[in-house]
């Protein structure tokens, strides 16, 4: 028997993954005059070469979050309704009425900056610490918040393995989300038979500016270039 099957899109691999700089919460210039989030793909990305090294290189928008534990799991989640009629057994049609993204993965690299994205802080919470101190340290203030304040949102980039083109040739796979946010508890464990690993939950919004793309954007593109 015949099957119609393509080993060549079979992917296998880890991701690599950026966060923005900037965040919606003491960045303005993470918004546009709209409204809209702004934080891009690096305009110096060339076609044909892994984005990698680009997003590395733009360091006043991106930042890379190093090693990551048990990969980026990437969850789409709709909701849908039912009408139920007294003619048939099963629903006669079907509606949706929600639908929810979501992206986890382990920070295997338990750096501040790194807890900040966890945490859902913002970037001004990171600064020196106190004497004696202050000239030779990093310090990660605990905010407590206040009633009414709205949750951290930064971009999200991961890029990791695609299936390969029509010809064969290698690609990658670009993962775009322009809201992220986590909504949810994080903790981490310090142990003497184990690395620290900062677990996070990310939930991803839409930004309504962006029309027919409002989460983000998911680009299979050719890496024939090193």
């Amino acid at each position: 028997m015949t099957y119609n099957v393509q080993v060549k899109n079979i992917i296998v691999g880890a991701a690599a993954l950026y966060v923005s700089v900037k965040n919606s919460a003491d960045d303005p210039t993470f918004l546009g005059s709209n409204g809209q989030t702004i934080v891009g793909i690096p305009s110096a990305l060339t076609a044909n070469v892994p984005a990698g090294p680009f997003f590395d290189a733009d360091t006043a928008n991106w930042r890379g979050v190093g090693f990551t534990e048990g990969g980026v799991n990437v969850s789409y989640e709709p909701t849908f309704g039912e009408v139920p009629v007294d003619q048939l057994l099963d629903a006669a049609v079907l509606f949706k009425s929600a639908l929810k993204v979501v992206v986890k993965t382990g920070l295997a690299e338990a750096t501040l900056t790194n807890l900040i994205v966890a945490w859902g802080q913002k970037s001004s919470s990171l600064g020196v610490g106190a004497s004696p101190d202050a000239a030779d340290s990093d310090e990660l203030a605990i905010a407590g918040g206040a009633l009414g304040d709205a949750p951290v949102e930064r971009s999200v980039v991961f890029i990791g393995p695609a299936p390969k083109n029509v010809a064969g040739g290698k690609r990658e796979r670009l993962y775009q989300l322009r809201r992220a946010l986590n909504v949810t508890t994080s903790a981490f464990d310090l142990k003497k038979d184990a690395a620290t690993n900062i677990p996070v939950e990310l939930r991803v919004l839409q930004d309504p500016y962006y029309s027919g793309k409002e989460y983000g954007i998911i680009r299979d593109r050719d890496v024939t270039a090193t």
